[in-house]
């Protein structure tokens, strides 16, 4: 039976790859036919080339990651990113457009460690050095975005973000998280169409027409945690994941302060290689709101909270054959107040569980990888024991072929099955021109659900963790901390220079086989950004 739909899907993959290349000529065509009209008939557009270098000194731990002393392999690397972000912007009396590509020149670890093979699970930059190679090399986004008093239209290969960032995020900016860096982001083909539909019902002139904004867009997703349409099978390239998504938003923001909006999609997905399929609907709400108070003190609050339901065959099902059902919650929510240099700011979120990857429920609510939490436990150790988990349960002395779905089970650094308490302060001091800030955490973390090892689990008939040892529920205490000076060089040109250090206290969840507790994880980033 799985034979038959396997069969019939690899078929719709074929076809959908060929829409899928027509898709994307379309699209460069529309570019090409935009640049030149800007490039010949408007004196007004703008031309620039934007971008950033960002170079990162790595220190972590080399986390023992199960019971046969396997290791990441990591302790001491570099790595860099240059990235360039060209545009041609022109803003008339009537709306405005726009015409942007983004790619990465360099990318990559050049010195140092690198972390072990996982047999291609996880986030394989770190297991190889990139940094001056042609791998580094990575084509984003190519768009463009014609502003009108109807509203906004936009044709290509370009970043998906909503809200937060909790589930779609474009994984751009530099400085926008606290620890870490982004280093993915969603991409995807899109065809979008977003306007103040009441407008013309109500008239310009009406303050709530003003307010109201839905937004349309058709996706052939590019990149994100679960689809690649393109991918290096070490001989070239060739088509991979064909995932079809419909999006639909709508928007309320009386004012600058006030924001919040309701996002349906609905994604329809065949997995390359005949690997199965996903069908799913996802609901997200974002709201965000800030209060100044006479006193100078500004109030803030901001939160997301998503659902995920259908149904996917690209999983370890090893209970029943067919469908296995998906049903994911996750939220965020942030509270903060802020006055003068310093800010206060306490985040809390969850993310569901799911204590059995083999039976016919995928309850595993992943946030986005490029929604930072800490420096530690998520981005590194859950990260790594998450990627071994896939790279045991592939062996072939364990089975003649993986099972489905090993690809998805690393986390990449995404927060999941996690409900946690994050209290932040932050203190900007001016200085010769430019802001000293001092960053302090505290990352108070738990498991929905006990914190089973795949592997483990299956081997053993039992819930247990990396290490062989009963899951338990209690990931620890994180203290993360850092230091930074941001300033102008001149024009355009910025910088930002610091340090970001963690260290995690584990918890009950990383307990090891005699008992005794996992050792304690540290993680440094000596950090150097230039934007321009």
């Amino acid at each position: 039976m799985r034979r038959q739909t396997t069969s019939c899907k690899s078929n719709f993959h074929r076809e959908a790859a060929k829409s899928a290349k027509v898709f994307l000529q379309s699209g460069l065509c529309a570019f090409a036919v935009g640049l030149c009209f800007f490039a010949t008939g408007a004196n007004a557009a703008e031309v620039r080339f934007d971008g950033s270098y960002r170079l990162r000194f790595n220190s972590d731990t080399n986390l023992t990651l199960d019971n046969s002393n396997f290791t990441s392999g990591q302790s001491h690397w570099l790595e860099h990113r240059l990235r360039l972000t060209p545009k041609i912007v022109e803003i008339g009396d009537q709306g405005g457009a726009e015409i942007q590509a983004s790619f990465d020149i360099l990318s990559g670890i050049f010195a140092g460690d690198v972390a072990n093979d996982f047999r291609g699970y996880g986030l394989t930059g770190l297991s190889v050095r990139n940094g001056f190679h042609a791998a580094g090399f990575d084509f984003r986004h190519l768009f463009a975005q014609v502003r009108t008093s109807t509203g906004l239209f936009a044709i290509g290969q370009m970043p998906s973000q909503w809200g937060m960032g909790m589930l779609t995020n474009s994984g751009n900016g530099e400085d926008n998280v606290d620890f870490g860096d982004v280093r993915y982001g969603d991409i995807v083909d899109r065809i979008l169409f977003a306007t103040r539909p009441l407008t013309g019902v109500l008239g310009p002139k009406s303050e709530l027409a003003k307010q109201i904004a839905v937004a349309v867009a058709a996706d052939l997703i590019y990149r994100d945690r679960y689809a690649q349409l393109v991918v290096d099978n070490g001989g070239g390239l060739q088509w991979g994941d064909i995932a079809w998504q419909g999006v639909a938003a709508l928007l309320y923001d009386p004012t600058e302060r006030t924001r919040a909006g309701l996002y349906l999609s609905r994604r329809v997905q065949s997995f390359a290689a005949q690997g199965g399929d996903l069908h799913v609907w996802i609901f997200d709400a974002h709201l965000r709101h800030a209060l100044p108070l006479e006193s100078g003190l500004l109030l803030t609050l901001e939160g997301e909270a998503a659902e995920v339901y259908g149904g996917t065959s690209h999983a370890p099902n090893l209970s029943a054959l067919g469908t296995t059902r998906v049903n994911q919650q996750g939220a965020a929510l942030r509270l903060g107040a802020a006055k003068g240099r310093i800010e206060g700011e306490l985040e809390g979120g969850y993310a569901s569980g799911d204590s059995n990857p083999f039976d016919d429920q995928s309850n595993g609510f992943m946030m986005n990888r490029d929604y930072k939490v800490g420096l530690v436990l998520f981005d590194q150790v859950l990260m790594f024991q998450s990627q071994n988990a896939a790279r045991r349960l592939s062996d072939p002395n364990l089975s003649g072929a993986p099972p489905l779905g090993l690809d998805v089970l690393p986390t990449e650094g995404a927060v999941t099955n996690a409900l946690y308490l994050k209290p932040t302060v932050r203190w900007n001091q001016p200085a010769a021109g430019g802001t000293v800030r001092l960053v302090g955490s505290a990352l108070f973390a738990w498991a929905p659900q006990p914190v089973i090892d795949p592997y483990q689990s299956l081997v053993s008939s039992a819930s247990l963790n990396s290490f062989g040892h009963t899951a338990g529920r209690n990931y620890g205490v994180e203290l993360d901390g850092s230091v930074g000076y941001r300033g102008r060089i001149g024009g355009p040109l910025a910088f930002e220079a610091g340090v970001q250090a963690g260290y995690l206290f584990p918890g009950d969840a990383f307990t090891r086989a005699d008992g005794r507790r996992m050792p304690g994880a540290v993680a440094s980033r000596v950090r150097a950004t230039f934007t321009f």
